[in-house]
């Protein structure tokens, strides 16, 4: 990358003085420790980045844009880093020119390339003392160890050469300490947001997250990133933070937190010499305000299209809301549809006057507007609201203040048009005001439907209920036809009767009923009667009617708890997280431990309606279920105990198959 000409104005000259010397400096394990270890302030990421971005470089020089480089990242059973291109590689004298020598680049001439400090190779010093070199010519390979001398010194030497036909290149690998590994791929996943096309991760057991692109444009991307949170640049290959604050002033603090990244042309920007940051001289300055800038204005256009795209105002709330939760209210200041109305993504009830959303007919017609927070609570409570989309749904009736019969003139509404859809019912205001709030154009007047008339309820003459009729086991135990087959139960005025127990209608129901019919020993279209007091001789000469009670008897006979019991106790011991786990690996295990969990296996277990079953037998008899276990548990913890990493790394599955690999062995 070239060097950006920041030079002042009142940089002095040189004219006209009797002796002048230049600065020197002295290369030695002070210096080098001074220059690496204070340079990066992120010791792991600084290798990823730095290596990373020779070999995207070195892929540059060779035409090979899209061909992607190899980086390994470190696992627990290969815990080393590595990147591999295949570049144009090096000779043993750049080798031992460019490996020695800080602030060393042939590339500062050159805006296709990244790189230009001349520290990349070095980075590795920032984590470890010792690293190789490994460069391909096509015919051989040359390694060479590039580590720390007795006395801090770097030093590189040539470690062995011997014949290779594999394709030419350079790889740079170096080791990981297991407590590092997480850190490692952390950085990778971050410096790997910036590369396109991204690398050939060498690592079966993890792959990097990659960000969602939540929209773009031609030079930008907005992000889901957890490692991007705030606007960055990507100039080449490298991410860098962009600090808004240095280029303009900022009023919203929400520009701040926008998850963009934009891609410069390399060398529009300065950059620190460690890569991290950016350098924020007058030339980067400039250049990169007139990006924000012109960058701001395309992501405002383009998302105002979206907006004015919907031919209505509630779609286009409905966009909006999706789109701010999406990107962030921040992205998105004072939206207007079509340069007409301000878009909302909630609609209070109360705005446009009293409202409430009917959206029952079951009984009467109520109007019942939402509790609003009163007292103190309306500090910290939002009060009710609808969002577009349920607006949208809604039919909005206007009750004026002067409507009379407003209850029957609903009724009436829905009776002529078979509603089923909830209705927005507003008292109040005017209908231009609600219409005008809320963004439609159809608000129906209440006014304008005729009233339901109901006959009086006293109209019906009373029937007599005889010895004969036969009452249905539900709330309001209406007359059915005299069932063939039947489930009965006694009952005395509002109360029934089941195993000398006195119940009310719904714990009879909950209890029993919905239980035997959960369980298909009822149908559900099965006809569950009541007999009062004076029609306790009528089951006499029916034999298709069986008392509930009988019934419930007759049920939990068929129940055997021993059996049951035995089946709870293997499910539970097929659960637990170990044994779980196993079960799914049987081929992998040692043989007395699959034998073990593949008998578990195959044991059957309790259903659904087992256990309703159990519960029934339980209230039936008044009985608990036995107390016993079965020795699976005590088998699998004797044969686990031998392998006592099994339970260790029984939540990570790359390190358990790799464990068990072993024990096979």
């Amino acid at each position: 990358m070239m060097i950006l000409n920041n030079r002042r104005s009142e940089d002095f000259h040189s004219g006209g003085l009797t002796e002048a010397r230049k600065f020197g400096f002295e290369m030695n394990a002070f210096a080098f420790h001074a220059v690496i270890d204070g340079i990066y302030s992120d010791k792991i990421q600084a290798p990823v980045r730095e290596l990373a971005t020779n070999a995207y470089d070195a892929h540059i020089a060779v035409g090979k844009h899209d061909v992607p480089f190899q980086l390994m990242a470190p696992s627990t059973f290969s815990p080393y880093f590595m990147v591999r291109d295949f570049g144009p590689g090096m000779d043993h004298e750049d080798v031992m020119q460019r490996a020695t020598t800080l602030f060393g680049s042939n590339k500062r001439g050159d805006n296709s390339q990244v790189g230009m400090l001349g520290l990349g190779m070095k980075s590795p010093f920032a984590y470890t003392t010792q690293y190789v070199i490994t460069c391909f010519d096509g015919a051989s390979k040359r390694e060479y160890v590039c580590f720390l001398d007795e006395g801090g010194s770097p030093t590189v030497s040539l470690a062995a050469e011997e014949e290779s036909y594999e394709r030419r290149g350079l790889m740079i690998k170096f080791p990981v300490q297991q407590g590092d590994i997480q850190r490692f791929r952390t950085a990778i996943e971050r410096v790997m947001i910036g590369f396109d096309p991204m690398p050939n991760i060498l690592n079966d057991q993890w792959t990097p997250a990659s960000p969602t692109t939540l929209m773009a444009g031609t030079d930008y991307r907005i992000v889901n990133s957890v490692h991007i949170k705030t606007p960055h640049i990507r100039q080449g290959c490298v991410l860098y933070p962009l600090d808004i604050n240095q280029l303009v002033e900022v009023t919203d603090t929400d520009e701040l937190r926008i998850p963009v990244i934009i891609d410069v042309p390399i060398g529009t920007a300065s950059v620190q010499t460690s890569r991290e940051q950016l350098g924020y001289d007058e030339p980067t300055k400039d250049n990169l305000r007139m990006i924000w800038q012109e960058t701001r204005r395309h992501i405002a256009k383009e998302l105002q299209a979206a907006l004015d795209e919907p031919d209505n105002y509630l779609d286009a709330c409905i966009k909006y809301r999706e789109l701010s939760h999406r990107l962030g209210k921040a992205m998105i200041k004072e939206p207007v549809w079509r340069g007409k109305r301000p878009l909302r993504t909630t609609f209070s009830y109360l705005s446009a006057g009293k409202a409430a959303v009917l959206d029952s007919w079951a009984a009467d017609v109520k109007f019942a507007p939402p509790r609003q927070p009163v007292g103190r609570s309306r500090y910290y409570q939002t009060a009710p609201s609808l969002t577009p989309e349920e607006l949208k749904l809604l039919t909005i009736i206007w009750e004026a203040e002067d409507c009379t019969f407003g209850k029957d003139r609903m009724r009436m509404f829905r009776w002529e048009n078979d509603a089923e859809d909830s209705i927005l019912w507003v008292k109040g205001q005017s209908k231009e005001a609600i219409a005008a709030y809320y963004g439609v154009e159809n608000v129906l007047d209440l006014r304008t439907f005729e009233r339901l008339k109901l006959p009086r309820a006293g109209g019906r003459p009373r029937v007599a209920l005889t010895k004969q009729d036969i009452r249905r086991f539900d709330a309001h135990r209406n007359i059915v036809p005299e069932p063939e087959k039947a489930v009965y139960i006694f009952s005395d005025a509002s109360k029934y009767e089941v195993f000398g127990e006195v119940l009310e209608f719904d714990q009879v129901q909950d209890r029993y009923v919905k239980r035997l019919k959960n369980m298909d020993i009822l149908d559900h279209n099965s006809e569950v009667i009541v007999l009062m007091k004076n029609q306790r001789g009528l089951p006499k000469d029916r034999p298709g009617w069986v008392h509930l009670d009988q019934l419930l008897k007759d049920t939990a006979s068929s129940f055997n708890a021993k059996a049951y019991v035995i089946k709870s106790d293997v499910s539970g011991f097929r659960n637990q997280r170990l044994a779980a786990v196993l079960l799914n690996r049987l081929d992998q295990l040692p043989k007395r431990l699959r034998d073990l969990l593949a008998k578990a296996k195959n044991m059957p277990t309790n259903s659904y309606q087992d256990v309703l079953l159990s519960q029934l037998w339980v209230q039936v008899t008044g009985k608990m279920l036995p107390d016993i276990k079965t020795d699976f548990r005590d088998k699998f913890n004797g044969l686990v105990a031998k392998y006592p990493l099994l339970s260790v790394l029984a939540d990570n599955d790359d390190h358990l198959s790799h464990y068990l690999k072993l024990i096979a062995r």
